[in-house]
């Protein structure tokens, strides 16, 4: 029997139809790396949305800056802010298919209840939530630039810090991984053991996000190396790491279906 429950008979054939099954294989590969890929191109279409098209990273808008200078920031290049984050939007929506692809695989390191793939999908659903919500909140800020003083202001710490703030869900998507990995009792593991490391130390490096609702100005602000780019190059690095880790589960798995199909 494959993975799936394919009942398989001692020829190599299947009840129903081999070729059906041999085919759903491979669109299972193909959906699944689909997925995989879903994850570096939100990175990819975030940093260029959202951080250089609507020019909210080059460079941040301090949390030190006065309203005069906020409403200044926001009020420049109007149409290309919000077709930054149109992009950024359209990007975000893609992380729901790639954290369904990290729980696809994470399935298979569970012989009965799948709680902790249902976990780390629960915990993908709300991250990309509170990714979403704040972009909106950027979109309402740059829809009327002609708005100014501490409104701008109100809305702009209302956006950085909704958008970096969040760790919480991130730290239980990630320790549900590790979870994961550390306790599969396969004899070839889905995700080699090195992945749940990884998995812990990126719910830790995280943690200090939470720093930038102390401080307005130095290292531990939302314009500091502690508040906002140590967290941001993990979080960004992490995506790409995932799917190619994705990758070589998804190829192991259509490797051990195909096995099962062969003729005995």
């Amino acid at each position: 029997m494959t993975a799936s429950g394919v009942p398989i008979s001692a020829e190599g054939g299947s009840t129903p139809d081999r070729e059906a099954y041999l085919a759903d294989i491979v669109k299972s590969r193909r959906i699944q790396v689909f997925c995989a890929w879903c994850g570096p191109v939100f990175c990819v279409l975030l940093f260029v949305g959202w951080g250089l098209m609507a020019g909210f990273i080059t460079p941040l808008i301090s949390p030190a800056h006065s309203a005069a200078q906020v409403a200044g920031a926001w009020s420049d290049h109007h149409t290309l802010k919000l077709l930054g984050l149109t992009i950024a939007m359209f990007g975000i929506a893609l992380t729901l298919p790639f954290y369904l692809g990290i729980s696809a695989q994470m399935r298979r390191t569970e012989l009965r209840l799948p709680l902790l793939s249902i976990l780390q999908l629960a915990a993908g659903i709300i991250i990309t939530a509170v990714l979403l919500i704040p972009m909106l909140v950027f979109v309402v800020g740059a829809f009327r630039p002609e708005r100014g003083g501490a409104l701008d202001q109100l809305i702009n710490d209302a956006s950085y810090i909704m958008l970096i703030l969040p760790w919480p869900p991130i730290m239980v998507q990630v320790f549900s991984m590790a979870a994961a990995t550390f306790t599969d009792r396969r004899e070839n593991p889905v995700f080699p053991r090195w992945f749940g490391y990884l998995n812990i130390w990126v719910g830790v490096l995280l943690v200090p996000a939470n720093m930038i609702i102390f401080f307005k100005t130095g290292p531990f602000a939302w314009t500091g190396v502690i508040g906002f780019w140590m967290p941001a190059a993990v979080f960004g690095l992490w995506y790409f790491v995932v799917t190619y880790v994705l990758l070589k589960a998804i190829k192991q798995e259509e490797a051990e279906d195909r096995a099962l199909f062969a003729p005995a």
